[in-house]
């Protein structure tokens, strides 16, 4: 066993109780292991969600500056784009995917080595230029007529959660049955991610966008105004993690699943926005 790579699950051990997660995001005991015989990598390679983008990136510089040698690869775009990939051959390590649905489609492939664990949720937000040409100040206001709304596409987790919201508000009195119809009438643009949304609206490229929360970034913020999304509105979205059939190292695989889920993972997460799963 390389000596980076040891103590890489040894720090993880330490930090994350040697706990991974069960579907429902309870912890399980779970002591990282190899294949038997099989020589440990200080490689990995990681697809993940957009919107995973800034919190991962920190969780590799952490990692990477713990354990000289260790190399962390990601491949960020949408969950349904990567599962894609990931069914058309792409040899990834760990799958991190938005919603539990395109981790289902994954699993019914045969694509997992184990069962996901939920890492962490979210909620939706929307965002609008900050100079707001449109003056936009209600949530009513996104069906309004004229109003350039961007999405991501229904197909992909954030999509498909942005629509609950529409159909959600369409059957609440204040919005009106026609709401969503209407809404989604503005709709000028459909990305393949969130980050995208987040990138047209701050150019002002649309009047308006829904995204999560975890996506309005301390950067991103300075040209951003947002509008909440009350709960009873707001669908929870579900965020999952799991290591692949195809793992060039399970047990580092494993490992790296195990740190997303330590407290020192979960703070990091925390402080991007999400609402952490595990203490």
């Amino acid at each position: 066993m390389r000596k980076t790579v040891s103590v890489l699950l040894l720090a993880v051990a330490l930090l994350a109780g040697v706990a991974c997660s069960s579907n429902n995001g309870a912890p399980v005991e779970q002591t990282p292991t190899s294949r038997a015989g099989a020589a440990l990598s200080d490689e990995l390679t990681v697809f993940a969600a957009a919107a995973f983008t800034e919190a991962f990136q920190e969780m590799k510089a952490r990692l990477e500056e713990s354990n000289p040698g260790l190399s962390i690869t990601f491949s960020f775009a949408s969950a349904t784009q990567l599962r894609a990939q990931l069914e058309q051959g792409a040899r990834a390590d760990v799958f991190a995917s938005g919603d539990e649905k395109q981790m289902d489609l994954a699993q019914q492939a045969g694509l997992l080595a184990d069962e996901p664990a939920v890492f962490a949720r979210n909620r939706l937000v929307v965002i609008l230029p900050r100079d707001n040409p449109a003056g936009i100040e209600t949530l009513q206001d996104l069906s309004r007529p004229g109003v350039k709304l961007d999405l991501v596409n229904e197909n992909a987790p954030a999509g498909a959660y942005a629509r609950e919201f529409l159909r959600r508000a369409s059957d609440a009195s204040a919005f009106g049955a026609d709401f969503g119809q209407r809404a989604l009438a503005n709709v000028v643009s459909e990305e393949e991610n969130v980050k995208q949304v987040v990138a047209k609206v701050r150019l002002g490229e649309a009047d308006a966008g829904i995204c999560l929360v975890s996506d309005v970034t301390p950067e991103a913020a300075s040209d951003l105004l947002t509008i909440d999304i009350p709960d009873d509105l707001n669908p929870i979205a579900t965020h999952v993690i799991a290591v692949l059939e195809d793992a060039g190292d399970p047990a580092l695989a494993r490992a790296f699943l195990d740190y997303v889920l330590s407290a020192e993972g979960q703070a990091i997460l925390q402080a991007q926005n999400f609402i952490p799963v595990a203490p």
